[in-house]
Order: structure tokens, then C-alpha cells, then sequence
């Protein structure tokens, strides 16, 4: 049961969760393909992005996230053939604060926020994006620890003792937050590891491909396909949908 007496904080994956970075991936590559005569699947590139994505978040020290998104497009687009010239990588990695919100995003952070719960962020990104990004959100956000300044990307664990520490300083202590993610392997894997209790929203569910996903077991508290049907959840204080 998700029980919102438990939480004094909900804090969030931003991009897979509030933002949808699969729609503004594919999209951000959508004129370069056009441009270039690209000849592979959009579905394909992305897929091979994450996988270079995570390559170049494992470096250290740590890339800022604009390097890191500059450098997966190049080694994606290389893989399938294609050849993306520095100012479309230029241009890509600007694009991150231009990825949209999903349509659920926007009320479910104004629902929660009006029933008194403090709203953190813990993303893989560099400042200067979520800033971009934040506005986009409503600047709804209290609490956010970036890779930038961290020097980290998760699943590393000094993201969240990062979280832990920033929402400490505003007298929140860790058994009362609720994480909600779509990363079972950047999020809920973690998590677990730290005894934070996570919430999956799946939201590859009834959607194609595989996006930017990296495949992991972890198991979550609970799982809903949609923020909104957590929110519901809460609001009812009532069982959602278990994995």
C-alpha cells in the first residue's frame, strides 16, 4: 500500500519520469536524419545511444552531461553509418531543456505540491539543462541534486546520499521519502541498495521499442504505468498496481 502519511518528500528521476527524453531524443534527431540522408531507424539510434550514453557515464571524472550526450549521438550514429557534423552535435547537446514534459507531469506536481509534500529531483544532467528544464516544470521543484554537482550519475550511490544530505538540511530523514522513477536500473536498483523506498512508473508500458533503457530485475515498492495513477494512489491511499 502506498500509504502518503509515510513521506514527507517525493522526489523524482526527471528525464524518463517528468520529462519524456525518449519523444525529445528522437526528435532532436529527427532533422539531422532528414538533412544527412540517414539511413537506419530512428528507434535504432536511440537504443544505441543509451548504450553509449552509459559508456561515457562511467568515465572518470565524470563528463558534464553535454559531453557525455554530444559524445552518444557521435558513437551512435557512427555505429549505424551516419556521420552527424559538430554543429548538429552542438545543437543536440543544447536540446535537453526542449525535451518535453509528459502530458501527466505538470498536474501531478501541482497535485502534490498542494498536499504539502516537498518535491526533490536527483538527475543525471548538468546545471545548466535543468535549468532549462525547470522551467518547463514550473520551477515546482525544492530540492535537486544534478551529476554536475555530485561528479557522479547513478545508479552511483553518491547521488542519493547527495539527496539525502540536501533533504537532511531541510529536516527530512531518509525513511520519509518516497523516490518515484522509470529507471529500474539508474533508480530502483539503488534504492534498494539504500533502503529508500521506490516507486517504478513504467513508462515503456504499451509504448514501441525498447527507448533509453537499460534492462535490470530490481524490484520496486510498486509499480503504476502512468504518474497519474500514482497520484490517484495516493490521494485514495489505495493499492496500486503491483509488479
Amino acid at each position: 500500500m502506498l500509504d502518503p502519511a509515510r513521506y514527507d518528500a517525493i522526489t523524482f528521476d526527471c528525464y524518463g519520469t517528468l520529462i519524456d527524453w525518449d519523444t525529445g531524443v528522437a526528435n532532436a534527431f529527427g532533422p539531422w536524419a532528414v538533412k544527412t540522408g540517414f539511413a537506419g531507424s530512428i528507434a535504432d539510434l536511440v537504443e544505441r545511444f543509451a548504450r553509449h550514453q552509459r559508456e561515457r557515464q562511467i568515465v572518470r571524472p565524470a563528463l558534464n552531461y553535454r559531453d557525455v550526450i554530444r559524445q552518444a549521438f557521435e558513437g551512435a550514429a557512427g555505429d549505424l553509418g551516419g556521420f552527424v557534423p559538430d554543429e548538429d552535435l552542438a545543437a543536440f547537446s543544447r536540446s535537453v531543456g526542449a525535451w518535453p514534459c509528459f502530458p501527466d507531469t505538470i498536474d501531478a506536481l501541482r497535485n502534490l505540491k498542494a498536499r504539502g509534500f516537498h518535491l526533490g529531483v536527483v538527475s543525471n544532467v548538468d546545471n545548466a539543462s535543468f535549468e532549462d528544464t525547470h522551467k518547463r516544470l514550473g520551477g515546482m521543484i525544492d530540492t535537486v541534486v544534478t551529476a554536475e554537482t555530485v561528479g557522479a550519475y547513478k545508479p552511483d550511490l553518491k547521488m542519493f546520499e547527495a539527496l539525502f544530505s540536501a533533504l537532511a538540511a531541510r529536516g527530512i530523514a531518509r525513511k520519509r521519502i518516497l523516490h518515484v522513477a522509470q529507471s529500474r536500473f539508474h533508480d530502483v536498483a539503488p534504492g534498494n541498495e539504500l533502503g529508500l523506498d521506490v516507486v517504478w512508473i513504467d513508462r515503456q508500458h504499451g509504448r514501441p521499442g525498447k527507448g533509453i533503457t537499460i534492462p535490470s530485475d530490481a524490484r520496486p515498492l510498486i509499480r503504476f504505468d502512468s504518474l497519474e495513477t500514482m497520484v490517484d494512489s495516493l490521494n485514495r491511499n489505495s493499492r496500486g498496481l503491483d509488479v
